[in-house]
């Protein structure tokens, strides 16, 4: 599949019939989240100089109003004209992102770019076949709840969400991609529509193992003097403590994209070149860890799945005995 560059350089000559040259710019004086979420560009197109921010293509799409704070930052750092180019935007975000002002490229499909170019016409891009052979965070993360903090099923959407902290909008494409994954049904009880789910404890997680991923977007080596007491143990130090296993010599944590953004903005955190200078290790990870967390440390469910891919034998053991330890 193209990279997110060369659909940017296609769309910008189909739309503009420019050619793009675009040019690495120093990211130096950008904070460290933002220069791990963004490669800068500088380009000129129809006369005038524009920063590119283009999105790595293994984050998750934010939310409006993140993206208008990382807009905000890159302006005060860079220049007023910085564009952000993401790879997906679903309809809803890019309206609000149209009324907040917030200028972007979403290669293939829109552009907006006020006294620029703006072309909002309704075409998504095709959902690659990865995307379709497993479930997104909020579906994963649903799904985890419904078998390790309490049934979801018969239980209105609206409730739903509440417990599992999704936006209503969000939970609406939570039940489609349930739906045609085939483990549940949606039906309709009264006024509310509710999740009727097709399997029960071991045999749904049997179920749903194919369709799963790691929790884990991108790990990092920081120091962290005072990790906070509500910071849960994930990787092999939270298998340690669940199982015989020895841990890893530094820590490792479970920490939300935006957590991680404000630890490291509030300077109780700092990023590391390597292990040798650390004194933690952290997992970024795609859903909230502290929702089926309990007692300082990662569900074993999504600790399974973070670890699951290890070639130690005695690691692959260990995560047997604890899916074995769980009381579904």
């Amino acid at each position: 599949m193209p990279t997110l560059k060369q659909r940017l350089l296609g769309h910008i000559e189909t739309v503009a019939g420019e050619h793009l040259d675009l040019l690495p710019e120093a990211m130096a004086a950008l904070p460290l989240f933002l220069r791990e979420r963004f490669a800068i560009f500088s380009t000129r197109l129809f006369g005038r100089k524009f920063l590119l921010a283009l999105e790595a293509e293994d984050w998750e799409s934010g939310s409006p109003g993140e993206y208008g704070k990382h807009h905000e930052t890159l302006r005060r750092s860079l220049g007023d004209n910085v564009v952000l180019v993401l790879p997906i935007l679903p309809s809803y975000a890019r309206n609000r992102m149209v009324q907040m002002g917030i200028p972007f490229i979403i290669p293939g499909s829109q552009i907006f770019m006020p006294n620029t170019v703006i072309d909002l016409r309704e075409r998504f891009p095709q959902p690659s076949a990865r995307r379709r052979q497993t479930l997104g965070p909020a579906a994963q993360c649903t799904v985890l709840y419904h078998l390790l903090r309490g049934s979801l099923a018969s239980m209105p959407l609206k409730e739903v969400a509440q417990k599992v902290q999704y936006s209503p909008i969000m939970l609406s494409q939570v039940k489609d991609e349930l739906e045609a994954a085939g483990i549940c049904k949606i039906v309709r009880e009264g006024r509310s529509l509710v999740l009727e789910f097709k399997a029960a404890g071991r045999p749904l997680w049997e179920q749903v193992q194919p369709l799963l991923v790691s929790p884990v977007k991108k790990t990092r080596w920081v120091q962290w003097p005072q990790p906070a007491a509500t910071a849960l143990l994930a990787g092999m130090s939270a298998l340690s403590q669940r199982t015989m296993i020895a841990s890893d010599r530094l820590p490792t944590y479970a920490l939300t994209l935006t957590t991680y953004q404000d630890l490291l903005e509030r300077g109780d955190m700092a990023g590391c070149a390597d292990a040798e200078s650390a004194t933690a290790r952290i997992e970024v990870w795609s859903y909230e860890p502290h929702l089926l967390g309990e007692d300082r440390m990662v569900d074993p469910l999504s600790l399974h799945l973070s670890l699951r891919a290890t070639d130690d034998e005695r690691v692959q053991q260990q995560l047997n005995r604890l899916i074995e330890e769980v009381k579904w």
